[in-house]
């Protein structure tokens, strides 16, 4: 059986990409590929993998972790999400840079040691990932005093995981590019045939594009029977920049000392980041 932890992270897709998923949890079992509810698991996982502190579950400890996650014993392939499968969103900061922790994904991994595992993670530029991820905060809170923005590498994070794991895969993608490469991801997460058809593909476009244009991208791309990617990327964009929600595609940028040179040499860090995780040994990189 194969395992996919998807990871989150923090202040992306928020659980919209999960509950995608699970809107076609019928279709998808005829594939083999089970997508339980996540109350089956996530406690489970959570008090599992700390009692267990990265040691492998023993075969009945294992079984008796699959039987509570998934009823169908024949699946292939099963989906688990947690944006708090690594820590809480007050972990995910530290001296060390983001997601210090992130080793423990192996714990994960001992909880069903006799299977295949993979893991899935969306990455955000920093310049609007630290923000928000202050917002979620006890009220009050800030960045850690000795943290260094500039320092900040998702790729640190990717190869923790690896690290951890070795010959599993990671799939990666970025936060910003999510409304162009949705189907994609789905995919790469369930492993799915490409010619079954899912419902959410619009899922993301729907928290961003007004709804008068939402269906007119739908009737565009219907009524010209468009299914090559690339073109389904380039109606995508020119329609978001006809119709998005300024209010949710901007964000706010609001941290004490922080100029504009300030997002800007953090996302030029970014980039050159994302390049270098596109380049790493057993990351599979979604880009549009």
């Amino acid at each position: 059986m194969q395992i996919v932890f998807h990871l989150g992270a923090h202040c992306t897709d928020e659980g919209l990409l999960i509950r995608s998923i699970l809107q076609n949890r019928a279709r998808l079992a005829k594939e083999g590929i089970a997508v339980p509810g996540p109350l089956r698991y996530r406690e489970l996982l959570g008090d599992t993998s700390t009692r267990l502190r990265g040691a492998p579950a023993d075969p009945a400890t294992e079984a008796l972790i699959l039987a509570a996650i998934c009823e169908d014993s024949t699946a292939e392939r099963v989906v688990l999400s947690s944006e708090n499968f690594l820590c809480r969103p007050q972990k995910a900061l530290g001296a060390e840079g983001l997601y210090p922790k992130a080793e423990k994904s192996a714990w994960l991994a001992n909880c069903v040691p006799s299977h295949d595992v993979g893991f899935a993670m969306a990455i955000r530029n920093p310049a609007s990932f630290l923000p928000e991820i202050v917002k979620s905060l006890p009220i009050g809170s800030g960045l850690p005093e000795d943290l260094v923005a500039e320092t900040l590498l998702w790729s640190d994070v990717i190869a923790d995981i690896t690290a951890a794991n070795p010959g599993s895969d990671v799939c990666v993608w970025c936060h910003e590019d999510t409304p162009f490469v949705w189907s994609e991801v789905i995919r790469e997460l369930t492993g799915h045939d490409p010619y079954t058809e899912l419902d959410g593909e619009f899922d993301m476009l729907e928290t961003i594009m007004s709804e008068d244009g939402l269906e007119q991208l739908q009737e565009f791309l219907e009524s010209r029977g468009v299914s090559d990617q690339i073109k389904r990327r380039r109606a995508v964009s020119a329609f978001l920049d006809a119709h998005a929600l300024d209010e949710e595609i901007e964000a706010e940028i609001d941290l004490p000392g922080w100029t504009d040179e300030t997002v800007e040499v953090l996302t030029e860090i970014y980039e050159e980041d994302v390049a270098r995780i596109g380049a790493m040994p057993n990351v599979t990189f979604v880009s549009p």
